[in-house]
């Protein structure tokens, strides 16, 4: 346990703010256990903009291919009208548990020193909702759920955004 861990366990430090459980994401995680989680997923429900899954998706095809480790067609993702496109711009992709796992080992490789800052944050950022959603998933029912889903871009918590933190209730 941190120090802020201890202080806040004593209750003296009440305004600290509590300590993200997977902000260093991937940490010390066994990379072939949290790709077999993922590959062991049915179908799982990607939500995000549809330019960052455009993104995400030209980024794991290429790291595929470009890979003698692995073959490009473990990631399949959805086509066409499988891909549901909101007017907020926001998608919704199926995702099967081999692409699933395709798109986690990029998130993966990304945190490599050959990886740009972008491929590092972005790889960060969808690994660590991955990881969340597969221990959600795995604490809720053993086996899946076909109605879950990952959103992978940060929501607005202000329903207008010159709103201040401060302001809210």
């Amino acid at each position: 346990m941190g120090i802020l861990g201890k202080q806040r366990g004593t209750g003296g430090t009440k305004g600290v703010p509590a300590q993200a459980g997977t902000a260093n994401w991937p940490g010390r995680r066994d990379r072939i256990d949290e790709v077999a989680k993922a590959a062991g997923v049915g179908v799982v429900r990607v939500r995000c903009h549809a330019t960052t899954w455009d993104y995400l998706q030209e980024e794991v095809k290429a790291h595929h291919k470009r890979s003698i480790r692995e073959r490009p067609e473990a990631f399949r993702p959805a086509t066409g009208e499988e891909i549901v496109t909101g007017p907020d711009g926001i998608v919704t992709v199926p995702l099967g548990g081999s692409s699933l796992a395709a798109l986690f080992d990029w998130c993966f490789e990304a945190q490599s020193v050959l990886g740009t800052d972008l491929e590092r944050g972005v790889g960060r950022r969808v690994g660590q909702a991955v990881s969340e959603a597969l221990e959600n998933l795995a604490a809720a029912r053993g086996q899946g759920d076909p109605a879950a889903v990952i959103w992978l871009d940060d929501q607005i918590a202000a329903a207008d955004a010159g709103t201040t933190a401060a302001a809210q209730p």
